[in-house]
């Protein structure tokens, strides 16, 4: 039997829709992050040597499927980095990512990470329950703090941050897309193809994701996307309807450095930026 959901839904809702996402996300042009987190991993292991007593803590919120952790760990395993002394942790609110994560976890990952159902405004109590409280290096990629879009969910993550971050030695890293930067004419930029985009699953065999409908508006600094995702197997071409999704997503739109001006009284200091290609990279630590 399909689903045929009439109501309103996130992306990642169900064990297709988290497979949509993993084919469409990882094969945007825009997600070449990889070096620059490898590279931040790198550095700041150098600031503070870990030991098996006090190791090196890294914890990925919106982790997903755990693409940057497999990232980090790949880079790791091209140049010999030991992970022994590395301990990770993935968060993210969706349980079906999270299954994701843990299913495809292989060396030399498995051992090192622990993936975590929770929210970005509740570290503390995440931390509170891992074995090493306090984190070396915090990420939160591909823009995904856009997903904060309430009118004091920024503020109340980075005194989150202040509550977990090691003293002095520890950062975070947080991403804003470009695309989601409000242009000084006040618009914002809309992704809405024409006609149906079709995708194969890499994953289930004759399963065809279907999208179509595409709508959005930007009000009060909130980007609104909905769109039509159908599930459909696909045999000897006949078409069977699996399921039937209506996407729903609100996204938070920024001013230029706006991130950097609210941090201000929230327990962190902006320690620096970096440009990616398509978003910048702004880092903080725990403020005096």
């Amino acid at each position: 039997m399909g689903e045929f959901s009439t109501e309103e839904r996130d992306i990642y809702s169900s064990k297709y829709l988290v497979d949509y996402y993993d084919i469409v996300a990882p094969s945007s042009k825009s997600v070449d992050d990889e070096s620059f987190y490898w590279g931040c991993y790198q550095e700041l292991m150098t600031l503070r040597p870990p030991t098996s007593e006090d190791p090196f803590v890294v914890l990925d919120l919106g982790t997903g499927t755990g693409r940057v952790l497999h990232g980090l760990a790949a880079s790791a395993k091209v140049v010999g980095v030991d992970f022994t002394d590395t301990v990770l942790t993935g968060v993210d609110t969706a349980k079906d990512m999270l299954r994701k994560a843990e299913e495809v976890t292989k060396e030399p990952l498995k051992g090192h990470v622990t993936w975590v159902h929770g929210s970005a405004l509740d570290l503390e109590s995440i931390m509170r329950e891992q074995e090493n409280h306090k984190v070396d290096l915090l990420i939160f990629s591909i823009g995904s703090i856009s997903h904060l879009s309430e009118d004091d969910q920024p503020q109340v993550f980075l005194n989150q941050i202040s509550k977990v971050l090691r003293r002095d030695t520890g950062r975070a890293y947080i991403s804003i897309y470009d695309g989601s930067v409000i242009q000084k004419r006040g618009s914002i930029t809309f992704h809405q193809p024409e006609g149906v985009t079709e995708v194969p699953s890499m994953v289930y065999p004759g399963i065809i994701y279907r999208e179509y409908n595409h709508r959005g508006e930007l009000r009060d600094k909130i980007k609104y996307i909905k769109f039509d995702l159908d599930v459909v197997e696909r045999t000897d071409g006949e078409d069977r309807e699996v399921e039937k999704n209506r996407i729903s997503m609100k996204m938070r739109q920024w001013d230029e450095d706006e991130i950097v001006s609210i941090s201000n009284g929230s327990g962190v200091k902006f320690s620096g930026s970096s440009r990616g290609k398509h978003e910048t990279f702004y880092a903080f630590q725990v403020a005096a």
